[in-house]
């Protein structure tokens, strides 16, 4: 699909990363290939940078594992500060919880995949330092073997009900990983704040169902003082707007989870929040549908992938599928 306008590219990935033109010229097509657990983007681009910030963390509330694999042209990406220029062949590897750059100058031929979190963690059970590691073209030939026969073959590809497609992915990006040396993989100058930040995090996310959580309990809870956490938290209007944006992506990924069966009143609950009225309001803020609503929209988008959306309202939620 060829994507007429940086407006239209605006559309498509606005949801992921803030947008902006470097260059001259501006083109781009894309072909998005969805698959169970795991979603493929074959891009052509020229002339855009994707930031994402950490307001664009607290705010999008993606929490997957992303590879870029270059195949042809000029690709830079990474976390702030320590971007890389990607030779073909390689794969950059993104955490989206944390922020990253990515640009797209001259020709960059890319296909990125978007892996859900828990499924990486099955076979990488410790995700530190993953964030910014690039993998050579050596390391990355079965990665980028399985996935160059994904985006290219002729046919349908068959079912497959129990994502092995994913899997298998998965387990190559383990085997390409171990070639990396760890003290190499986390070069940006903000590694101290971002270990910070995650212990801050996984506290959080731990405590999350008790509703009286809040900036004191957390930095007592993990050693740290207010005055970091806040320094930590600031981009994201601080700690107590982060506790309610990752009560909301909670709620998200459980009303987007389809095994999952309890009520909505049950989820606000256990999620931590105080009332059924404060979590729609809130909820529907960020997400433009209350929680109910939501579930119903994505429920009917898993039944029918050809129904009646605009193309980039059709990738975000094949994104939330993952969740």
């Amino acid at each position: 699909m060829k994507v007429e306008s940086f407006d239209a590219y605006h559309r498509l990935y606005s949801g992921v990363a803030d947008l902006s033109r470097i260059g001259e010229s501006f083109k781009a097509s894309l072909n998005v290939i969805r698959l169970p657990r795991m979603i493929l983007h074959e891009r052509r681009v020229e002339g855009v940078v994707q930031n994402r910030t950490w307001a664009c963390v607290g705010r999008h509330g993606f929490d997957h594992i992303t590879l870029h694999l270059l195949r042809a042209g000029d690709f830079v990406s990474g976390p702030p500060g320590a971007e890389r220029r990607l030779q073909p062949g390689e794969i950059a590897v993104l955490d989206t919880s944390f922020p990253h750059v990515s640009q797209l100058r001259t020709h960059a031929d890319i296909v990125t995949v978007q892996l859900a979190r828990v499924d990486v963690q099955e076979v990488l059970p410790d995700l530190t330092g993953i964030h910014g590691a690039v993998l050579s073209a050596d390391a990355s030939r079965l990665v980028a073997g399985l996935l160059g026969s994904l985006t290219q073959t002729p046919t349908p590809l068959p079912a497959d009900p129990t994502g092995h497609i994913a899997s298998a992915t998965i387990n190559l990006l383990g085997l390409a990983l171990k070639s990396v040396p760890a003290s190499s993989r986390t070069l940006s100058t903000e590694a101290a704040d971002i270990l910070r930040r995650r212990r801050a995090q996984a506290f959080i996310t731990a405590q999350l169902s008790d509703p009286r959580l809040d900036a004191e309990t957390i930095a007592a809870g993990i050693g740290s003082s207010r005055s970091v956490l806040y320094r930590l938290f600031s981009a994201d209007g601080g700690v107590r707007r982060f506790i309610q944006q990752q009560r909301l992506n909670g709620l998200r990924r459980a009303l987007s989870n389809p095994d999952e069966e309890r009520g909505i009143s049950r989820l606000v609950y256990e999620y931590g929040f105080s009332s059924d009225s404060h979590c729609n309001r809130a909820f529907a803020a960020t997400f433009g549908l209350p929680p109910g609503q939501f579930r119903v929209e994505l429920r009917r988008a898993r039944t029918n992938d050809n129904m009646q959306a605009g193309v980039e309202d059709i990738l975000l939620r094949s994104t939330r599928t993952l969740y």
